[in-house]
């Protein structure tokens, strides 16, 4: 069996996020009070939070807002990672060995502020 690392951004949608969508869906939409989060796979890239945030939040912007709204002109406008955090939450994590061997996820970095 080969092992692959990879790292991956847990995203969660904000109560901001729901309100927009709401307003710009397509679609009636039903959010639940514990909303399931969307899992990014990435390289295993954990130097620094807010470059890894910077390298993905478009794609992730791009993929979560795709899914609302088509017309691209009614998506928020994010520039920054403080930005994108009003609209997400979201949580860095990398697939590793344990100390007794076997795989796991390890918790690197909890980017929810």
């Amino acid at each position: 069996m080969t092992i692959l690392n990879r790292g991956q951004i847990v995203v969660f949608q904000t109560e901001n996020f729901q309100s927009w969508a709401k307003q710009n869906s397509e679609e009636d939409l039903f959010f639940s009070s514990q909303g399931e989060p969307t899992v990014y796979l990435i390289e295993e890239e954990f130097w620094e939070d807010e470059l890894i945030l910077e390298k993905y939040r478009k794609k992730i912007i791009r993929r979560e807002c795709s899914e609302i709204c088509s017309d691209e002109t009614k998506w928020p406008v994010i520039k920054d990672n403080d930005q994108f955090r009003f609209y997400f939450q979201d949580s860095a994590f990398t697939l590793g060995e344990l100390n007794d061997g076997t795989v796991g996820i390890l918790l690197i970095n909890h980017l929810v502020y």
